[in-house]
């Protein structure tokens, strides 16, 4: 077991008893909301695995080290920036498309900067929430204050290893 799963698991024992201590009134509509999420996204992440598996299979190795590795210098950071924008998935996916990335050899900079770039301006999120809910003036604000944070992010990386 993993130590992030464990603190993970320590947190919702906590949680657990806070809901049972403060009324078991209250506690068995969240466990009854708890298991009808899991039912719900345990599926999607079985095959979201299994899709990135599929896509670690599919991506040529060579390419990727070759323009993501550490040998692209700081070249690497904008492309990955640019993939991250356009991947049009969610966490699970997303995640392990990161995990194929630097399994292939893409450095630790362009794997942070194509994780904060997909957190911060994936373009699905974008079309479809963003713009028709909170218009083009917002989106144009918010893009304008968080440019540079995937690159910065990056760059980080670099300086931090």
């Amino acid at each position: 077991m993993s130590i992030g799963l464990a603190v993970l698991l320590v947190i919702l024992a906590l949680l657990t008893g806070i809901a049972i201590r403060r009324g078991g009134q209250d506690f068995a509509p969240a466990f009854k909301r708890a298991i009808e999420q899991f039912a719900v996204l345990v599926p999607r992440m079985i095959c979201a695995l299994v899709a990135a598996g599929f896509i670690a299979e599919i991506l040529p190795s060579e390419p990727i080290s070759r323009m993501l590795g550490d040998g692209a210098g700081l070249v690497a950071i904008p492309l990955a920036v640019l993939v991250g924008l356009i991947i049009p998935a969610g966490p699970v996916v997303t995640f392990s498309i990161a995990a194929v990335f630097s399994g292939a050899g893409a450095s630790d900079a362009a794997v942070i900067a194509f994780i904060t770039s997909w957190s911060i301006f994936a373009m699905h999120r974008i079309f479809i929430f963003e713009i028709p809910l909170l218009g083009l003036l917002f989106l144009r604000i918010r893009v304008m204050s968080a440019m540079a944070l995937p690159f910065v992010a990056g760059l980080l990386a670099i300086f931090a290893t």
